[in-house]
This record gives C-alpha cells, sequence and structure tokens, in this order.
C-alpha cells in the first residue's frame, strides 16, 4: 500500500486508491490509518468543492513523481469545466487536442508517419508522460497501468479522460494515424486503463 501511496503524484482518496489496487475500500481504509498512525504516510483535507465536508485524501511521506501544484489545478479546471460548459466532455476533448498538438510541435513527429509509427509514437509519450502503458506487439492495444492525475479522473472521469483522448488523438493524427481509431475506457480493471489505437486488420 505505501508503495502504491508512492507511486501516486497527487494525494489520492481511499476509493481512487483502492481501484488502483485491486482491493476492497475498508481493506485500503485499515492499511492506510495504520500507515498514518506509523508515520509513512500523512492525512489532509481535499478542497472544498461543494457543499459538505471535504473527503480526507492520502499522501505517503517522500518523494513522489509529478508536480503536486500542477495535479491540484488539473483538478480545479476539471471541476470547473464541468459545472461551466454545456458539453463537457466536447469541451474536454477540445482541450485534449490542443495539448497533443503542443506536445507534438515541442517534441516533433516521425521521420516518415504511418499508422504505426504514430502509434508507437504515441505509446512513448503516454511513457514519457507517466502513464506507464503496457503495449501490444503492434501498438493498437494499450494497456495503462498508472495515471498521474489519479484522483481528479476519478473525481471527474468525463473532464480528465476526454482531456486524455483528445491529447492521444492529436497525437496520433499528425504522426499518420487515424485519430478516430483511438478508444479509452477508463478503469476497465482494477488499476488501469484500456487504450485501443486501432482495430486490427480483418
Amino acid at each position: 500500500m505505501l508503495e502504491a501511496l508512492l507511486d501516486q503524484p497527487d494525494p489520492v482518496g481511499i476509493d481512487a486508491l483502492a481501484q488502483a489496487t485491486a482491493r476492497h475500500p475498508n481493506t485500503v481504509r485499515e492499511q492506510v490509518n495504520w500507515l498514518v498512525a506509523h508515520g509513512h504516510v500523512e492525512r489532509i483535507r481535499q478542497p472544498q468543492d461543494g457543499r459538505g465536508r471535504p473527503a480526507w485524501l492520502y499522501q505517503a511521506r517522500g518523494s513522489r513523481p509529478g508536480d503536486d501544484e500542477y495535479v491540484e489545478l488539473a483538478a480545479a479546471l476539471a471541476w470547473r469545466l464541468q459545472d461551466a460548459s454545456p458539453d463537457t466532455h466536447a469541451e474536454a476533448l477540445a482541450a485534449g487536442h490542443g495539448w497533443g498538438r503542443d506536445l507534438v510541435d515541442r517534441r516533433g513527429t516521425v521521420a516518415e508517419p504511418s499508422p504505426e509509427a504514430g502509434r508507437r509514437w504515441t505509446v512513448e509519450l503516454m511513457d514519457d508522460l507517466g502513464y506507464a502503458p503496457d503495449a501490444d506487439s503492434d501498438a493498437r492495444t494499450v494497456v495503462l497501468r498508472r495515471c498521474p492525475l489519479l484522483q481528479a479522473a476519478h473525481r471527474f472521469p468525463d473532464v480528465v479522460c476526454a482531456v486524455h483522448l483528445g491529447m492521444v488523438q492529436a497525437a496520433l493524427e499528425r504522426n499518420g494515424a487515424r485519430p478516430e481509431d483511438a478508444q479509452l475506457t477508463p478503469f476497465s480493471a482494477p488499476g488501469e486503463c484500456l487504450l485501443q489505437l486501432g482495430t486490427r486488420p480483418s
């Protein structure tokens, strides 16, 4: 459990941590409380974003990947977009497209764009961004074993996951692959998401 918390870039709640570790929330709560009591984990209040008492979030004491200010900003923006936009999914997807195009502009496209090159470039991008992708031999099916924005994705999946999908679509398109082939299934299994980058030829 401590390793799972160390792997999270931002403070995480019990439900999201249970999803990431494939454990029952009651088991997670018991183990996390033990870690708190023994000084390995600190407990902090989730920022107020509605009525009622904010939930507790947990983070390991020690170095963690990511930038705390960035993930907190991402959660705040996701909350704002979800409340303010009449079409949350479309707005989030468009934001992801912009992010993806910017990433491609900064990194440069593949030398010879093609569907396979685009898929592989996108998998490498996801790896660099901290998603721990596990791709099949031709990078059509990718299991994402880590989410740098797990807590925000758990609270605002319609926003965060759509942004991720938009980013992937832009990366594919700019490198010779079909953006419409990309499909993202959030939390497809405990501790992972499923990313499809293309169907297999018949």
